[in-house]
This record gives structure tokens, sequence and C-alpha cells, in this order.
């Protein structure tokens, strides 16, 4: 059976003489676990490294089945209108100019998008929304940056029965790990929250018009052992088929 291509835009690093390898010069990477959790589901990988011209990012996006938003560094506070604050996760700019451009010629395809931790909130702000930059300074929330193992359970998040989330894995609250310390405010246009954490920060979010346009806050592909998290994939990537989920 043909395998939907499924994109993974990767991270950005600058030259860095700290590192152990190529420190003169800037890299792209992306955490193996995201590549693996689309094969298991059913689709094929694509990293997609940093392009200049826009003729590219059109073909990648006529290409693709799919596009997935991957976690990483802080998205810059001055794309939704505030001052940053001190953050051990401080933005990269190459990475949101790319991301962002990548995103609005994806979006126009029509085709399936998942976002996951830094992709819920790169996907909020793309739509006009805002973030709450920092969770133990402005709430005094902290277990949302858990220091235990990372597929281990950190909190439950309760979803919206109606919501694509619940169709896809249920409308039962469910056990998730937990790496932010950042978290949707303003809800942008044209997205709905549909999943909740006991005290209310968002950990959901879907596009109220687009076939299938979902983000979730936590990290299920450092869950793989999970049948239930692993179905967020599985049903990714067959909304890319044009299943019935989409």
């Amino acid at each position: 059976m043909h395998r939907p291509l499924i994109g993974l835009i990767s991270g950005y690093a600058p030259p860095d003489k700290s590192r152990k390898f190529s420190q003169g010069n800037s890299i792209n990477s992306v955490e193996l676990n995201y590549s693996l959790c689309i094969e298991k589901g059913g689709g094929l990988p694509v990293l997609i490294p940093y392009i200049k011209e826009d003729e590219g990012l059109t073909q990648f996006c006529s290409q693709l089945d799919g596009l997935l938003l991957v976690g990483g560094d802080d998205v810059d506070p001055a794309r939704y209108d505030q001052e940053m604050l001190p953050t051990k996760y401080p933005p990269v700019p190459e990475r949101d100019a790319f991301e962002e451009r990548f995103l609005k010629h994806f979006l126009q395809t029509g085709k399936p998008v998942l976002g996951i931790c830094r992709g819920i909130q790169l996907l909020n702000v793309h739509f006009g929304g805002s973030l709450i930059q920092d969770l133990p300074h402005q709430m005094s929330i902290v277990h949302h940056m858990q220091e235990a193992g990372s597929s281990l359970i950190a909190h439950m998040v309760t979803v919206k029965p109606d919501s694509l989330i619940a169709r896809l894995l249920g409308p039962e609250p469910i056990e998730v790990n937990s790496f932010h310390h950042q978290c949707v405010d303003r809800i942008g246009d044209g997205l709905k929250a549909v999943g909740y954490s006991e005290e209310g920060i968002v950990e959901v979010i879907e596009h109220e018009s687009h076939p299938f346009c979902l983000a979730v806050q936590w990290h299920p592909e450092r869950m793989q052992y999970d049948e239930r998290q692993m179905k967020l994939f599985s049903g990714f990537v067959e909304a890319t088929r044009g299943g019935k989920n989409g």
C-alpha cells in the first residue's frame, strides 16, 4: 500500500562552537521519535530542510500528503505583539520565519496538519492568537514542565465530546506527559480550544473549517507504548488518505 508522505519541518540551529560537530555551520535536525510515530501510523516521514525559494515550498506542498509541526524553541513573542520575558529557550528567528512561510503555503492546500507542543503555539500565533510566555512566572504553574521520564504521566486532559480529538482518541480524559513552559492564551481566528488541563490550560486546538487541522500541547511521540496516543498519528495519516477522520 502507498504510504502517505508526511512532512516534518526540521529544527534550526545556528553555528555553535560548543557543538561536537559542524561548529561553524547551521544545521537542521528533528527528534527521531516523530519519524518513528509517523512510520508506525502508516506514513512515510519526509524531513524538510530550510530552503529559500517559494517555488521549492510550493513543490513540497504539492507532493506532501500531510504536515507535522514538531516541538522546539519558543515562538518569538514579537509575532504576537509582546515584549520577550527571560527564557531558557530563546526564539530562533530563522525557524520562526521559515515555518511561518511553509505553514502559510501548506494550509492553502487544505491537506491535514498536526501540531505538537511548539506546533500548537505556532499554529495559534499563525492565526493571530497569543501565548502565555511562561507558566511558572505568569501563573505560578510549574508541573507542566515535568522532570520525570518523558514517557511518564504528568496530568490529565479533558476534551470536548464533539471534537476531532475525541473522535480520534475517544471522549474520556487523556493521560499526558508535559514539557512546556508556554501555552495558548488568546485563541487565533478560526480556531477553537477543545482540550484543557485541570487548571484550564489549553491543551488541544482545532480549526473550525479546515478538514483536519489539529494541535496538542503534550508530546505523544514520546508515549509510543500507549496505543491511545498512537491513534493520534494513525488517525492523522489516515486523514491524508481522505479517511473518515479527515
